[in-house]
């Protein structure tokens, strides 16, 4: 019986995906698929002059890479972990077209604890509390983070923030930011805590409030708002 009702749970997941991907769309991927790093979005508008924001840097920046190599655009990127600051540390991500911040992209402007990461060799630090080996970082609002930078809007934000993404969309809904299109990275399957129904009511407020569903591979979900 629970190989029963694991199977119909799953069916009806499917289901729910078939029903609210837009197909018909551009699609590119770039990155390093073997390490799952790569990621599709929709080339469409992406030129020199976008706005690209990488909130997670984890140790591998290959789709940052690819992405300055294929449209000769900046990007600005997020990670205030261990990982992602030995990476950005190294001599190769040390040019012009990439701008770090060692900050959480965040729904709010604070601290978040980081746990370490499960997988060492991996690195990814998450969202947790009470755990040996954790951190306290510095945590900062989307919004914040673009007036800052003194951007009134994104052509294309990457979430790969490991549990974080939740509130971020929930604040970039919130506040109306001018966000073109999302590529995130969900996390129901893989960290504790995290359920699979977090992620269906994300998919559905980001279609309630315009964004189409443009590729699902995995945990990946690619999000784009028509004529933003």
């Amino acid at each position: 019986m629970p190989s029963l009702l694991r199977a119909l749970k799953d069916f009806r997941y499917h289901a729910f995906y078939g029903i609210m991907q837009s197909c018909g769309w551009p699609l590119l991927e770039l990155g390093e698929r073997s390490t799952g790093c790569s990621w599709i979005f929709c080339p469409e508008g992406i030129n020199a002059q976008s706005i690209v924001y990488s909130g997670g840097v984890g140790r591998d920046v290959t789709f940052e890479h690819a992405l300055m190599a294929r449209f000769g655009c900046a990007l600005v990127l997020f990670d205030p972990s261990p990982t992602g600051r030995e990476t950005m540390s190294l001599p190769e991500n040390h040019i012009p077209q990439f701008h770090f911040h060692p900050v959480a992209l965040a729904g709010r402007c604070g601290t978040l604890t980081f746990a370490p990461p499960k997988n060492a060799a991996e690195g990814s630090w998450f969202t947790h509390e009470n755990v040996p080996g954790m951190v306290e970082v510095p945590a900062v609002d989307l919004a914040t983070l673009m007036e800052r930078n003194g951007h009134d809007h994104i052509d294309l934000l990457k979430i790969d923030i490991e549990g974080a993404e939740y509130e971020v969309l929930d604040h970039l809904l919130e506040r109306r930011l001018n966000v073109r299109q999302v590529a995130v990275e969900f996390h129901h399957s893989n960290l504790p805590g995290i359920r699979r129904s977090q992620t269906i009511r994300a998919i559905l407020k980001l279609r309630w409030a315009g964004y189409k569903l443009i590729d699902q591979s995995g945990n990946n979900h690619t999000f784009v708002r028509p004529g933003s």
